[in-house]
């Protein structure tokens, strides 16, 4: 009988790998800001109600509000808050303005902000649907680098106060006398309870001679006046300009309400927006003008379809006016 062949010693056991370590836990996104955290000085869609309570200040008011944010530019973080910087700043942000089919820069002009401008078309411009007043088509955006000339020892404001200009003129009275005593600077006006947010604002930026409407603009007038407006090249310093500019997308205003051929649109006798039934006939874009939520999501459609016609970068957000 053969003899009986050895059993083969037992392979070791390979090693248990280590256990992969956890991956952290991705940072909870930011919530949708209060109004009066907006007003604060809070960017939109960064705070966070962990923090607890803080008291804010706000130039020269407090706030109490609660969690943290991150800032917008001309504000500091501190204490949990947002804080007025110490020193003018240099902020880019966009201003829009909506207007009719022709082109033209920005020069001695008023603009504002998106919410601004989405009120000023439901509450002065659909209201006159077919044709619409002033026979405004779109909403234009521009990526505007500004920085003022240095404050007043007492200020808080990374802006001037407003001022109306119509045609390339200044309107109010003792211009003049303003623009001696602050230099071209760029001014911002808020205002409250238009159901569009906290951030319904309005600006006013000074080109060359500001004193005279576009048809009297001379040669001799803007070299004598050379307005606000810098160069091209030129970067904002507070001293020999406070403002440039570059066009950064526009969007029809049929897009946005979904509409595709206006002139059939009006044809058929629809309207966009009737103010006295709070709603549009063959056109919904615009019902419920108290709405404030409906507002909000107005606005929001207006950005998401710039982000869709421009490839313009998404900029800081949109500094507090707080004169």
């Amino acid at each position: 009988t053969p003899p009986t062949p050895p059993t083969p010693p037992t392979p070791p056991t390979p090693p248990t790998p280590p256990t992969p370590p956890t991956p952290p836990t991705p940072p909870t996104p930011g919530h949708k800001c209060t109004d009066a955290e907006l007003m604060a000085g809070c960017a939109e869609g960064t705070c966070d109600p962990s923090i607890g309570e803080v008291e804010i200040e706000v130039g020269r008011r407090l706030l109490t509000d609660t969690g943290s944010c991150q800032c917008v530019p001309g504000r500091v973080a501190r204490n949990g808050g947002c804080v007025a910087a110490d020193s003018m700043q240099t902020m880019s942000f966009y201003m829009y303005r909506a207007q009719n089919d022709e082109d033209y820069p920005l020069d001695s002009d008023n603009t504002a902000s998106l919410e601004a401008v989405m009120w000023y078309l439901h509450n002065e411009v659909v209201v006159m649907s077919c044709p619409r007043h002033y026979d405004i088509t779109k909403i234009v955006r521009y990526n505007v680098t500004m920085r003022n000339p240095d404050r007043a020892e007492n200020s808080h404001s990374q802006y001037g106060p407003f001022v109306a200009i119509d045609s390339g003129k200044c309107t109010v009275p003792g211009c003049d006398q303003i623009i001696e005593n602050h230099g071209y600077y760029v001014g911002c006006q808020i205002e409250y309870g238009k159901n569009y947010g906290a951030k319904v604002y309005w600006y006013s930026l000074f080109g060359a001679c500001p004193l005279q409407p576009y048809s009297n603009k001379t040669d001799e007038c803007k070299q004598e006046f050379p307005g606000g407006k810098c160069a091209e090249g030129q970067q904002p310093d507070g001293q020999n300009c406070t403002w440039s500019y570059e066009k950064a997308g526009e969007i029809r205003i049929d897009e946005l309400e979904g509409i595709d051929d206006y002139k059939q649109f009006c044809d058929d006798g629809k309207k966009e927006y009737v103010l006295s039934e709070d709603k549009g006939e063959g056109c919904s874009f615009w019902d419920g003008k108290m709405d404030a939520d409906k507002n909000a999501d107005r606005v929001a459609a207006a950005q998401k379809l710039f982000q869709k016609v421009s490839k313009a970068p998404l900029l800081t957000p949109t500094p507090l006016c707080d004169v």
